[in-house]
């Protein structure tokens, strides 16, 4: 018998949670102060969480901590803490996307559940199997997928399978966006995003906020979601609030409920109107509907979030004249419409008055009142409701403490923590050689010949179909087999999964044995792996040294760092015996933006935001990627990265705007005499990492 899904809610602080509780959430999510992917959110603190497990399960409902953040090397310590804390408290599942914590969970804390986050990057069904090969319970499928794919996948596999249903959309595939990270070092992995594409640009004459996207929402498409194989439909929103929350939980709960034929239709209805009460962009379909994909963008809108509800006519004297679309209320929380992209300070409706100078604590839409203000605004400024009054937070918090009078015990230090980490940390016996490893990663198959003709050891050749049909057309020694290798795609879509498997297996046989792995379902590719030589690519986001124990686990002879890693990590994991496994990318020009979605710009000509940034935007088969400027190099520092003892290196020529301005002999010559081009970036090598749960960047 068919379970009915999991409504699962968002919470990010205490009255959210209360929301969703109240409001008919099965399960919900929420983070500690650190390590999940919502950072600027108030989050919960292991002593809150001691108390809310218990009342949520006596409750009858779950409750998911979401430990999604991606993991460096100097953090496992506090990790591993973390970790040891929720397993004394118990909560139904941890939401992870970093390798390392796979692994030290299955390893020492089997008890806990994982679910292998969105972050994870889980397209098609090959990369539900391999998570769960890894240990993951429940897998988080990526945003971008149809309603079509997701039946794909479902059918191809019995795992629990968990989707969005409602809220923000990222404009690149999950896990991939590289442009906050770039651009100020604050990483979306890390929970940290700063929302590069909610900017405005510029290309020519042409001005909009072209990467800006409307948020999801799944209700049209809810009476086919809940007749498939999904465990639980997941509202995005930890940074949403209470009032939010309540609306949204109880319009899903309606429909979900509903038997099918008219008392679904009522639901369906009595749910719309729930909606319009909570606060976000224009609705779409998301990616669900392929249909209303072209929806998705609106580039003449900033994107900012909730419902207009009121233009300013004049402001005077602290206060301001206003017309109203919506009721609202004193405790109101409003926000001027952005006209950057970034988010304006929302407000508080402390006094309303009436024509007539009286003051009245709430008022109907289509009225024109006065509002108490002390912020600055213009005539014709549209001001959006963002947030109810919620309920006091103290009293909430005695209603939990009378039910659960004392929370679960739980140890602050992990006594075995030192033993788990003298294992992963263990120095590094012996020096490092002489002897170097250079590695070139190339797109076409015209590049082929000259790399090989190169010094490099290894040539990486970037696997697309039509890569791979006409290497297989071509004839090379033994010798050439053994020093060519191939990059497998981060995206394969589920209906190209049994090409991508079929020609792995077909070039295994003809003795090609290197193969780097950019996504979790390239485990699932290549089988078992016996006799091949697999590298962790750096798209799988490993920094720290649980993530590359599990690299080795899955049978990688060697990893690639994540390529936002900084210097400090790298010395630190040099001192390690991960250091002499690991190939460091000392040259590449990454997209910042991948992502399904075709911006509304001309062709491949430039923009530029606010702040002159330059984006290059190439399309290509079915995505487009976004590129900076310039490349990422590391050339000149090849002294420092030897100094700490590392020698295996990777030049990747593989990606970058069309017209590359620097070629792979120029690049091998930079390698030689350590030297960079003349235009480059160092990304976050000589940044410190932001600890994630202490930005101040705004998010959704």
């Amino acid at each position: 018998m068919k379970t009915k899904p999991e409504i699962l809610a968002p919470a990010g602080n205490i009255e959210s949670f209360f929301a969703a509780v109240q409001n008919g959430a099965d399960s919900i999510y929420l983070s500690l102060k650190k390590f999940g992917a919502r950072a600027m959110a108030p989050n919960f603190s292991m002593e809150e969480l001691a108390t809310i497990i218990p009342f949520a399960h006596g409750r009858g409902l779950r409750i998911y901590v979401a430990l999604n953040s991606q993991i460096t090397a100097d953090e496992l310590p506090e990790v591993l803490d973390s970790i040891n804390c929720l397993a004394s408290l118990a909560p139904d599942a941890l939401i992870v996307q970093d390798a390392g914590i796979f692994h030290l969970v299955r390893r020492n804390f089997p008890t806990l559940r994982l679910h292998a986050s969105t972050l994870a990057g889980v397209h098609n069904s090959a990369g539900v199997q391999a998570l769960q090969n890894m240990g993951a319970d429940r897998v988080i499928l990526a945003r971008e997928l149809s309603l079509g794919e997701i039946e794909q996948i479902s059918s191809g596999t019995q795992a629990e399978l968990e989707i969005f249903i409602h809220g923000a959309l990222c404009y690149s595939y999950s896990g991939s966006c590289l442009a906050s990270s770039f651009r100020g070092g604050r990483s979306g992995l890390r929970g940290q995003c700063a929302q590069p594409c909610r900017l405005k640009f510029r290309q020519g004459k042409k001005e909009g906020f072209f990467l800006s996207c409307n948020d999801l929402c799944a209700l049209p498409l809810m009476p086919k979601l809940k007749r498939m194989r999904i465990a639980a439909f997941k509202i995005e929103g930890r940074m949403k609030p209470a009032g939010y929350v309540a609306d949204v939980v109880r319009a899903y709960r309606a429909i979900l409920d509903a038997k099918p034929g008219d008392e679904e239709k009522e639901a369906l209805a009595r749910a719309a109107e729930l909606l319009l009460q909570a606060p976000s962009r224009r609705l779409t379909s998301g990616h669900l509907d392929e249909a209303g994909v072209g929806k998705i963008l609106t580039p003449h809108r900033s994107g900012s979030t909730g419902t207009w509800a009121a233009t300013v006519k004049s402001a005077e004297g602290g206060r301001i004249l206003v017309d109203l679309r919506h009721p609202i209320e004193k405790g109101d929380r409003l926000r001027p419409e952005s006209t950057s992209g970034k988010e304006e300070r929302a407000f508080s409706v402390s006094d309303i008055f009436d024509s007539a100078g009286n003051t009245i604590s709430s008022t109907q839409g289509g009225a024109q009142v006065y509002l108490a203000c002390r912020e600055h605004f213009s005539a014709g400024d549209r001001l959006f409701k963002v947030g109810k009054k919620s309920k006091s937070v103290s009293s909430i918090w005695k209603k939990i403490r009378e039910e659960v009078p004392s929370g679960i015990r739980f140890k602050a230090n992990f006594s075995g923590r030192q033993k788990i980490l003298d294992e992963l940390l263990e120095p590094a016996t012996h020096r490092p050689t002489r002897n170097e490893t250079l590695i070139i990663k190339i797109a076409s198959t015209d590049e082929v010949v000259s790399a090989l003709q190169s010094s490099a050891d290894m040539v990486l050749v970037k696997a697309g179909k039509k890569t791979l049909e006409l290497i297989a057309k071509q004839r090379f020694s033994h010798a050439q087999i053994r020093r060519i290798g191939f990059s497998l795609p981060a995206i394969i879509p589920e209906q190209d999964v049994g090409y991508f498997r079929a020609a792995v297996q077909w070039f295994v046989k003809k003795k090609f044995t290197i193969w780097e792995m950019n996504n979790w379902g390239h485990f699932n590719l290549v089988g078992e792996g016996r006799g091949l030589r697999l590298i962790a690519g750096s798209k799988l986001n490993l920094r720290n040294g649980a993530a590359f124990a599990q690299a080795v686990e899955l049978g990688c002879s060697w990893s690639i760092p994540s390529i936002e890693i900084t210097r400090d990590e790298l010395k630190e994991l040099a001192r390690g015996r991960t250091g002499a496994r690991l190939i460091l990318t000392v040259y590449c020009w990454p997209p910042l933006f991948t992502s399904p979605l075709v911006p509304n710009v001309h062709d491949e000509r430039p923009f530029v935001s606010a702040r002159g940034e330059t984006y290059q935007p190439v399309k290509t088969a079915g995505r487009v990627e976004i590129y900076a400027d310039r490349p990422v190099s590391l050339l000149e520092q090849l002294g420092v990265l030897r100094s700490f003892g590392y020698r295996n290196f990777l030049i990747d020529a593989s990606e970058g705007p069309g017209k590359r301005c620097n070629s792979i002999e120029s690049i091998l010559r930079g390698f030689a005499s350590s030297r960079s081009p003349s235009n480059y970036s160092l990304f976050n090598f000589e940044r410190r990492s932001y600890l994630s749960g202490s930005s101040t960047s705004k998010m959704d």
